[in-house]
């Protein structure tokens, strides 16, 4: 594991997002993945936090990068054989033109990164959440839910698959903290939405993510 600086995630978040990952609620994108990705000789997951997808990953050489310390130490820790490296993605520690594969997963688009790293042919695979992701928890947390907003990327790489995958998973209370923790919620919700929360024992959530595949000419 590179050195680097200590930001990102801190070890409550690593703890919530493992422990919810680990319920197999976001397997079958985990599963996805894999199938489109592939078995490229190099593979770079741009975000990788504690490697749950990173770890499914098919490469003869696989990285994965994230700035949070706490993160990677348990990625380190469970996934020996793949190498963590401490960095920001908008400046990687990667030699031009040396990925075939790079993926990013619910993080910013690290677009000049990306397109200097991937090999020419090599291809990027980027998920999103869908429009309707986890809107059952929207619609118990606030008066007005909204959907998610698909935005096109600005990029010279060009787009050559994208496609919608979704499923539905029953939460319990303990699981909806988890979940809650490790979204971008836990900082937008009032304090009246986190009394909400806590008052649900049960709630049926859909799953739904944008992966869209773009190809360096």
């Amino acid at each position: 594991m590179r050195n680097g600086g200590a930001h990102g995630d801190n070890k409550e978040m690593v703890k919530a997002r493992t422990a919810f990952l680990e319920s197999g609620a976001y397997a079958f994108l985990k599963d996805k993945l894999v199938q489109l990705a592939g078995s490229p000789d190099t593979l770079a997951d741009f975000a990788c936090g504690e490697g749950y997808y990173t770890s499914g990953m098919q490469a003869k050489d696989i990285i994965g990068i994230d700035m949070s310390k706490d993160a990677l130490i348990h990625a380190a820790k469970n996934y020996p054989s793949i190498r963590w490296v401490l960095s920001s993605i908008f400046d990687a520690p990667l030699e031009d033109e040396s990925i075939d594969v790079v993926l990013t997963c619910f993080a910013p688009f690290a677009k000049e990164e990306i397109e200097r790293v991937l090999k020419p042919g090599g291809r990027f695979i980027f998920v999103t959440p869908g429009p309707r992701h986890l809107y059952e928890l929207k619609e118990a947390l606030y008066e007005t839910p909204y959907l998610n907003v698909h935005k096109d990327l600005e990029t010279s790489l060009s787009l050559v698959h994208e496609e919608t995958i979704s499923s539905s998973f029953l939460c319990n209370n303990r699981q909806l903290s988890h979940l809650f923790a490790m979204t971008p919620y836990a900082y937008r919700t009032g304090k009246r939405g986190k009394e909400k929360l806590s008052t649900i024992e049960t709630l049926n959530l859909t799953a739904e993510f944008v992966i869209r595949i773009y190809q360096k000419s």
